[in-house]
């Protein structure tokens, strides 16, 4: 080959790397212009959240989470906290809220069924009651001590 054809060919190969250099740099500045952005964000209070996700209504026997402990069902009883908030059918449980299984006898020593669990929960304990998506949202959250998970 002679000279000019090679000079040809390397023209014509730094015209297309040219080319192809243009987009990739323009590509460059502006990923490097997007990392200059400030970025704005609200972060939202943990203990707002955490309050705001320790409120719970009272539910009846039938959807009130029970577990099988062995002899028979027993329900879960949640500590009802400060009592409704302004006198409506919502608890406030505070900031750890407790709870433990009803008693499955009574003070005679008497086995309790579910609905006498439930009334020493709510009278002797001043407990209430919860739903199986409230206990579980508590329990995701570390409290109600040592009861299984669902």
């Amino acid at each position: 080959m002679t000279e000019e054809k090679i000079q040809g060919q390397t023209d014509r190969a730094s015209t297309t790397e040219q080319t192809v250099a243009a987009p990739q740099s323009a590509r460059r500045r502006l990923l490097k212009s997007t990392v200059a952005i400030p970025v704005i964000m609200t972060l939202h209070s943990g203990a707002a959240l955490a309050r705001t996700s320790n409120l719970a209504g009272p539910v009846e026997v039938g959807d009130a989470v029970k577990f099988n402990t062995g002899e028979r069902e027993q329900i879960v009883c949640v500590n009802s906290g400060d009592g409704p908030l302004d006198g409506g059918p919502t608890y406030d449980l505070g900031e750890i809220p407790t709870a433990d299984f009803a008693p499955l006898y009574d003070l005679d020593g008497n086995p309790m069924d579910l609905e006498g669990q439930a009334a020493a929960c709510r009278e002797e304990g001043a407990g209430i009651l919860i739903s199986a998506a409230a206990y579980t949202s508590l329990q995701g959250n570390g409290f109600l001590g040592n009861l299984p998970p669902l």
